[in-house]
């Protein structure tokens, strides 16, 4: 290739094509004012065109090391005109539109190249933007999942506790409940005081 401008990470070929026999049988044939002369010769660089578009797309287009499309230089304002106005007869799809679909190149000429350069620079650094935005989006997505199961995990902690707290009351009372009755067990004239105590109540309600 006779050019690679580096965008970001990849290269843009650059090819240039001056087929210069073919653009002056477009101007002798404008000039002797011959129309079926000039529709072909204006074919005949459309098909100049047509095959180095296909060359350089087969031998300089190569992603990721470039980008999937390449540049071809078109080194006159006056060449960079023709090919721009040119229509396929039969199809009337603009030449430039066909080159890009078909091949992914593009025609620059020398005031649009360094436009078209520019261009694709921004939209590298809006793609990089986007990709960053992209990023900080799912770590941010990422980080609100995590806090939901911490959260998850404290509302399920204090479950715990609380049964826990539960479990710890309900055993302090059967605690203090069997210690009565071990001391009752160990004071004979307490546990006999008792049991005349609800001999005493029985009587009480018999009556």
């Amino acid at each position: 290739v006779e050019f690679a401008v580096r965008l970001e990470n990849v290269l843009c070929p650059i090819d240039s094509h001056w087929p210069i026999e073919k653009y002056k049988a477009i101007d002798e044939a404008y000039q002797a004012k011959d129309k079926d002369a000039l529709s072909e010769a204006r074919n005949e660089l459309a098909s100049a065109f047509r095959v180095k578009a296909k060359k350089v797309s087969e031998k300089y287009i190569m992603p990721p090391k470039t980008t999937d499309f390449a540049i071809i230089y078109a080194p006159t304002e006056g060449l960079y005109a023709e090919l721009s106005s040119y229509r396929d007869p039969k199809t009337k799809e603009l030449l430039m539109q066909e080159l890009r679909t078909k091949y992914k190149v593009t025609v620059a000429g020398p005031n649009t190249l360094s436009s078209i350069l520019q261009a694709f620079h921004m939209g590298f650094q809006t793609l990089k933007v986007q990709k960053h935005a992209t990023q900080i989006h799912d770590d941010l997505k990422k980080l609100s999942t995590r806090f939901e199961k911490h959260f998850s995990g404290i509302d399920g902690l204090r479950k715990k506790l609380e049964e826990a707290m539960n479990y710890t009351i309900d055993f302090g009372k059967s605690a203090r409940s069997i210690k009565n009755t071990l001391e009752n067990i160990k004071d004979p004239e307490q546990v006999e005081k008792a049991i005349k105590e609800d001999v005493d109540k029985i009587k009480i309600l018999n009556k």
